[in-house]
């Protein structure tokens, strides 16, 4: 037969209040009801814990260890008992993925946010290619990811944030020529151009797949992927080597590095990604997630803001 908390809290009362009758009262109970339950403890444990007089109860050797014991099982329950609130209250601290195409320009936004944020979010960050964070999502390492959306998996809920466009990016001679094009031009417009190469992610990054999609009818043969970050391909571009589709979270921190790089908006509808948050369904309805993704939505908006202000 297994302890139970009620014995030991009765158990605790009796030690407490040095009587039987005043430990019942105590806890709201009879006083043959709290004497069973004390019973069957000494049962379990094999030897009496009281020494009964008619002074009062006193604990035996065994009894005054097992009353240690009790405070230290008694203390722990009780955090047990309030961890959900306390939880909820904060401050959170939680796991989280972000694509590794997003992650360098979003995450310094992010933290400023979460750390003014009431109750604060602290991050444990893991900076990944999307198919990695939702393997961490769904194995249990990581608690959220933002990534690219939609995912379509039914153990994770998902919540689009903001919508992170791609601007043609690459030398300003290299783009002017896209303007006999259209002004703007479009998006299928760019593969019956002649101005070299195009540029994107080496395989398993899931932005050169978006890159391709958006460029579908682009040359094959002139189509290069092999970088590893977006940082290595604006550095190409930069430095002449072909054109790319750069995210417009991306845009102002590069432009920043590398002044020769230049940036052409596409006429709509824009190719773009949906950038948003997943995490498992348990989580649906936990505080922090609101806080992340109100926190994660505001720098994307601010980035695309800038963006658009600066660039057009």
């Amino acid at each position: 037969m297994p302890v139970t908390l009620r014995q030991l809290r009765y158990f605790h009362a009796v030690v407490e209040h040095g009587s039987f009758s005043r430990a019942a009262e105590s806890v709201y109970v009879s006083q043959p009801a709290l004497s069973l339950q004390v019973r069957e403890l000494e049962t379990i444990l094999g030897s009496p814990l009281f020494e009964r007089e008619s002074r009062g109860v006193f604990l035996t050797p065994l009894g005054r260890q097992a009353h240690e014991q009790t405070l230290r099982v008694l203390d722990e329950a009780l955090v047990l008992e309030t961890m959900g609130k306390r939880f909820d209250a904060g401050p959170f601290r939680i796991a989280v993925g972000i694509v590794s195409t997003l992650a360098p320009y979003i995450l310094g936004g992010l933290l400023e946010r979460l750390q003014s944020s009431r109750p604060r979010v602290e991050l444990d960050v893991v900076e990944a290619p999307s198919r990695d964070l939702v393997s961490g999502l769904l194995a249990g390492r990581l608690d959220a990811a933002i990534v690219p959306l939609p995912l379509g998996m039914l153990e994770l809920a998902e919540q689009v944030l903001f919508e992170d466009r791609f601007l043609l990016a690459g030398r300003a001679e290299r783009l002017a020529a896209f303007r006999t094009l259209g002004d703007p031009p479009k998006a299928d417009d760019l593969a019956q151009s002649d101005l070299g190469p195009l540029l994107a992610l080496a395989e398993g990054h899931c932005l050169g797949d978006q890159v391709l999609g958006a460029c579908s009818m682009w040359r094959l043969q002139e189509v290069h992927r092999g970088a590893g970050s977006l940082a290595t391909l604006s550095r190409l571009v930069a430095g002449g080597a072909g054109l790319t589709l750069l995210p417009e979270s991306a845009a102002m921190c590069e432009r920043a590095a590398l002044p020769e790089l230049s940036f052409l908006r596409l006429a709509p509808p824009e190719p773009s990604r949906q950038i948003g948050l997943a995490h498992r369904v348990v989580s649906r309805d936990q505080h922090w997630t609101e806080l992340l993704a109100e926190a994660t939505k505001s720098v994307g908006l601010e980035l695309s803001r800038d963006a658009r202000e600066v660039l057009g």
